[in-house]
């Protein structure tokens, strides 16, 4: 559902990560509320003051009032903020500026930092589908077995050699230091067992800053696009990575494609999994769809 925009005339709150971005974050805190108001919209700004607090600032926004939420960091505070106001017809709005920024790429908004306040005024509201993992929310993809493992090593990698490099080598060490485990998948009932690289519940089309892993996702089809990369060699999942850039790794043979509502996942020990990025551990995921749950600023 698209509607008219109208965020000139909305009250409009802009939650901050401030270790976003290698730090920038921290640099833009203090001029985001300029950068807003030259486009004719009124924003208040506070910074997240540690980790998993947006949600609730996000909550306690839109319980105040606020129309619109910003999200300025990555795709884990967006996930933080999406948890905090979905269901409660606030809109989530993005200031990109973290490793990844995949969900941004999903709604369309500008590379550039300095054109998004201007694609924030002009934005239309749409009505999208969020994923749920052991009842958290997740707005892009959430992801068991090897995703949790790179996701560990990601942010340090990143701050290196910069963030689509560091999703790159934090696969590859993945890849090098992980190999497939045994799980009990079921999608929408069907059984699938046996050893899995991974399983990735995707809504939206990328993740790892730029990696093709859904190319027929859509944020508003009522469904979950369900990756099961089965019991793969280094090599193999080496070529597969490659191939993940250009969204022609599924083979329909050990790296298969599902449409599903629900997917289970039961496991032998517990294992990590990735949220939008962050991380999770449990030996039993129950994923699901949330059909229509939240409001986004989006083209």
């Amino acid at each position: 559902m698209t509607g008219a925009p109208r965020q000139a005339d909305e009250r409009a709150l802009a939650i901050v990560n401030p270790v976003a971005g290698n730090g920038a974050g921290e640099r833009i805190a203090s001029r985001i509320a300029a950068e807003f108001r030259d486009q004719g919209m009124r924003v208040d700004v506070i910074q997240t003051p540690a980790p998993d607090e947006a949600a609730r600032l996000a909550r306690e926004g839109a319980a105040d009032g606020y129309r619109v939420i910003i999200a300025a960091g990555g795709d884990g505070t967006a996930n933080e903020i999406a948890n905090g106001i979905a269901g409660s017809g606030a809109a989530l709005a993005l200031y990109p500026i973290g490793s990844g920024n995949d969900f941004a790429r999903a709604l369309g908004y500008p590379r550039r930092r300095r054109d998004v306040p201007r694609f924030v005024r002009d934005a239309r509201r749409r009505t999208i589908d969020v994923g749920e993992v052991n009842g958290r929310v997740f707005v892009n993809s959430a992801g068991v077995g090897i995703d949790g493992h790179v996701a560990q090593r990601i942010a340090a990698t990143s701050r290196v050699v910069g963030k689509t490099f560091g999703y790159l080598a934090g696969s590859l060490v993945g890849i090098a230091t992980y190999r497939p485990q045994p799980m009990r998948v079921l999608v929408d009932g069907e059984l699938h067992s046996g050893r899995f690289l991974t399983v990735v519940a995707a809504n939206g089309t990328h993740f790892g800053s730029g990696m093709h892993v859904a190319p027929d996702a859509s944020l508003d089809d009522g469904h979950l696009d369900v990756l099961l990369a089965g019991d793969l060699s280094r090599w193999s999942s080496v070529v597969a990575l490659a191939k993940l850039y250009r969204g022609t790794h599924v083979d329909g043979k050990k790296i298969v494609m599902k449409r599903a509502r629900v997917v289970e996942i039961e496991l032998e020990r517990p294992l990590r999994a990735q949220l939008d990025g962050e991380t999770t551990t449990s030996q039993r995921f129950s994923i699901r769809i949330r059909p229509g749950a939240l409001e986004v600023l989006t083209k």
